[in-house]
């Protein structure tokens, strides 16, 4: 992790409830308020000791008014290049695995300034006739495609 991304992984655990509120406020509209956040071991568990090690950036979980869960995967990405949509998914049913009562959302902030020439995937889907039996999707985030001058009033931090 760069100290670019560290950074906003500091912002992140600082301000959680923030952060969500703004990128996913309607966590806010049907869950309610947030009785209590932890923040989970960033590694999850291995299935065999030879295992490559797999450390999410910051998943967080949430625990609402309406006694819901939220499981909130939250990635760092500078270098584009470096991101596989793959690696999210696994990310994401393991901790699903995990953690059966929550709703795990996974997110994946790209923090670099460059213009992007090619895109990264999205969605992963496997599907044979009429039958899907794969889908994934994950909250993606440019960064820098956001205008600060449109936050200047706003109360998040």
């Amino acid at each position: 992790m760069t100290s670019h991304d560290q950074n906003f992984k500091n912002l992140f655990s600082d301000f959680p409830r923030q952060a969500l509120e703004w990128i996913l406020p309607q966590a806010f509209e049907e869950l309610g308020n947030i009785h209590k956040i932890e923040f989970l071991r960033q590694e999850p568990k291995k299935r065999k000791f030879s295992d490559p090690l797999f450390i999410l950036d910051l998943p967080i979980m949430f625990h609402f008014a309406k006694k819901k869960l939220l499981l909130w995967l939250v990635e760092f990405q500078e270098d584009k290049s470096k991101f596989s949509a793959y690696k999210i998914a696994h990310y994401t049913l393991d901790m699903m695995e995990s953690h059966p009562d929550a709703t795990v959302i996974p997110t994946v902030l790209f923090t670099d300034r460059i213009k992007w020439r090619k895109d990264v995937a999205r969605e992963l889907t496997s599907e044979f006739g009429t039958e899907t039996y794969l889908f994934f999707r994950y909250v993606f985030i440019k960064l820098f495609e956001y205008q600060a001058k449109d936050y200047y009033d706003s109360t998040n931090p």
